[in-house]
């Protein structure tokens, strides 16, 4: 059986600051995909944040949709964590792209958690990853695994983004192995061999992730045995140990 990939959860964020260049390479360097969380700002650019304030993650306080880019760009996206990291900034979708085509090694190099959808970012999105050569390399959640019509949405602008519906419980999987416009399936309880393989038949690769899992080494280890193609991981390095 192939190890799964890990995604490191907004990078290697146990060693860097969050949602950063530098954990992003970090994480790329070790051969893991990382996973971003992609925001729009007040002019309809697409920046890589987590929250919807930059309170907690910088040196400035507001809305990242009330924001220009230029306003996001003074900001100290490093301090916060540690001073050795001042000058870290929010980045860009492009930047981060470019970083993941320059050193991300895996089959599956990046997870995007859409936090909003600005209007025309479906087509930014897919352009960007196409000029790079990462649009097989890449999965797509959040907005996206809780809305049939984001998905649809995403198969209309190309057909060639992959899409993952979710499955919060083990009832729910079947309706996602048929759902159409999916490639993954957003797994968040703890899945089984018999089930991996039944997602597997049905076309569908797996995320491993969740409440219980992404933070339980054990539980991921669990996932790996039962075939997940991914795991999303709060302690990518200690799983990476524990699988060899």
């Amino acid at each position: 059986m192939s190890s799964p990939v890990i995604i490191a959860h907004r990078g290697l964020d146990e060693v860097y600051p969050e949602n950063t260049l530098a954990a992003f390479k970090a994480a790329l360097k070790k051969g893991m995909a990382i996973e971003i969380d992609l925001r729009g700002t007040s002019d309809d650019e697409l920046v890589v944040v987590h929250d919807d304030t930059v309170d907690r993650t910088t040196n400035g306080s507001g809305r990242v949709e009330a924001m220009t880019l230029a306003e996001l760009r003074e900001l100290d996206a490093g301090s916060w964590w540690d001073e050795k990291f001042a000058g870290e900034k929010i980045p860009t979708l492009e930047e981060t792209l470019d970083i993941v085509r320059d050193h991300g090694t895996s089959d599956t190099t990046l997870a995007i958690e859409l936090k909003t959808l600005p209007p025309g970012s479906i087509n930014k999105i897919c352009r960007a990853l196409d000029e790079r050569g990462l649009m097989g390399k890449t999965v797509g959640f959040g907005l996206i695994h809780l809305s049939v019509d984001v998905r649809r949405r995403f198969y209309e602008g190309s057909s060639d983004f992959q899409c993952a519906t979710v499955a919060n419980t083990a009832p729910e999987l079947p309706m996602a192995i048929s759902d159409p416009y999916s490639n993954w399936i957003y797994v968040r309880y703890p899945i089984s061999a018999e089930e991996v393989a039944q997602a597997h038949e049905g076309g569908k690769k797996i995320i491993a992730s969740g409440p219980g899992i992404m933070d339980d080494v054990e539980a991921m280890v669990a996932a790996a045995n039962a075939g997940a193609d991914t795991i999303m991981s709060y302690h990518p390095d200690a799983l990476a140990e524990r699988l060899g």
